[in-house]
């Protein structure tokens, strides 16, 4: 795939998020060819289904068009998109030529390219009828369901970053929690936690490349990093203010001296009555880590209690064993919080893995020498091409696009 996606001016970016379908069909057109190569490149051969993608895929962006504000963010929904679309598109097509092949059928290969005029008019009378399909039906109507959640999610890289604007909000309300009577048999604890493991509890997530803004029931507030999910106990802010994080969250607390807030990473707990802190504690990862940004955090871990002020930092490994972390680490691990990448001594792998989570691009390093080589970059979140450029050079590698995918290839290639 040769084409590259374009740069989309600010002034486009304003009218989208203000529902012009001018600066929709603009950013269509403008990068059409790329939309069209990457969608061919990810049918893998079902070629015939594209134009139905590409509508889908752009009504999609339509719909969450509040949530861009960069090119690469843009960028990053329509990777991310196509690529989740183009799955099940090919899952379906498996199963139609099963039944061909059983039934004698043969359907010709199409083999001209939709034109953008063609696919623009089909998105066009799209976004104009009302949404019958059973997906977004059911998408509405657990966002209906949303009560004590006001969330603006906000996609921060590229997918490169990019959209990164699309968060996944699954908020399900099936059963009631039981009486009173049989909560005040338990401990605070287990009612807290049989409260997170509920149905009723509330969900927010984010996929690879997007950075989510909510604003919780209490008015506290969280911005929620890539690849991280909050579970939020029904009635937050009511008679508990307590969330469980995987992943990474920055909180702002709202002041409550009566109820305090609880953010629970795994056995963790992290609470505060007002101020802010950040967290992190990704599955993979051996060590957790919190920050305190403002006034007072408690954190609890195991048998280990330890009061964290504004600007203090602590480091909790798996084992709960609690330990001061250099201020390197902390800059780096919670990079995120001031839209920077900050990777140190990292082995390129591991750097690899980043771009997916931080800006999602899945990037494949065609040097196997390469792997384990430690680098060291600090770039933008915001911008894709920086974190290519800093990889390229102190890897000593370039990027290029091979048959559809990216790759970083040795340099005397």
């Amino acid at each position: 795939m040769s084409s590259t996606f374009g740069p989309i001016d600010a002034a486009t970016i304003a009218g989208l998020n203000a529902g012009s379908e001018q600066a929709l069909e603009k950013i269509f057109r403008d990068n059409y060819q790329w939309i069209l190569d990457s969608a061919l490149v990810r049918l893998k051969g079902e070629n015939a289904a594209a134009p139905k993608l590409i509508a889908a895929t752009v009504r999609e962006f339509w719909e969450e068009r509040d949530g861009f504000h960069t090119s690469s963010e843009v960028e990053a929904f329509f990777n991310e998109e196509l690529r989740h679309r183009a799955r099940a598109v090919r899952a379906r097509m498996t199963a139609v030529h099963r039944f061909e092949k059983v039934e004698g059928v043969h359907t010709p290969p199409t083999h001209a390219a939709p034109s953008v005029d063609s696919i623009w008019n089909e998105i066009a009378a799209d976004i104009h009828k009302p949404v019958v399909d059973a997906a977004t039906v059911a998408k509405r109507r657990r966002e209906a369901s949303s009560h004590g959640v006001a969330e603006h999610i906000n996609t921060v890289t590229k997918r490169g970053s990019w959209k990164g604007p699309a968060i996944i909000i699954s908020i399900a309300t099936i059963v009631a929690l039981a009486g009173a009577m049989w909560f005040s048999k338990r401990s605070r604890a287990e009612v807290i936690e049989q409260m997170l493991g509920s149905s009723d509890a509330q969900t927010v997530e984010t996929r690879a490349g997007q950075i989510g803004s909510v604003t919780l029931g209490d008015q506290s507030t969280a911005r929620i990093g890539p690849e991280s999910r909050l579970v939020i106990v029904k009635g937050f802010g009511r008679d508990y203010r307590t969330l469980r994080v995987n992943g990474t969250a920055s909180f702002g607390v709202a002041a409550n001296g009566a109820i305090p807030f609880e953010a629970r990473l795994g056995d963790v707990s992290v609470t505060a009555t007002a101020g802010g802190f950040t967290v992190r504690d990704y599955a993979e990862e051996n060590v957790r880590v919190v920050r305190a940004d403002s006034g007072t955090v408690t954190v609890v871990a195991g048998d280990n209690t330890v009061e964290l002020s504004a600007g203090e930092a602590l480091a909790i490994d798996r084992e709960g064993k609690t330990s001061t972390p250099d201020a390197a680490l902390v800059a780096q691990e919670l990079a995120w919080t001031n839209a920077r990448l900050v990777l140190n001594d990292t082995p390129v792998k591991t750097v690899v893995q980043a771009l997916w989570r931080w800006y999602g691009m899945d990037v494949a390093v065609l040097d196997s020498t390469k792997l384990e080589t430690p680098i060291s970059i600090d770039v933008e979140l915001g911008s894709t091409k920086d974190a290519l450029t800093a990889i390229e050079t102190a890897a000593g590698l370039k990027f290029e696009w091979v048959e559809g995918k990216m790759t970083l290839q040795p340099m005397g290639k």
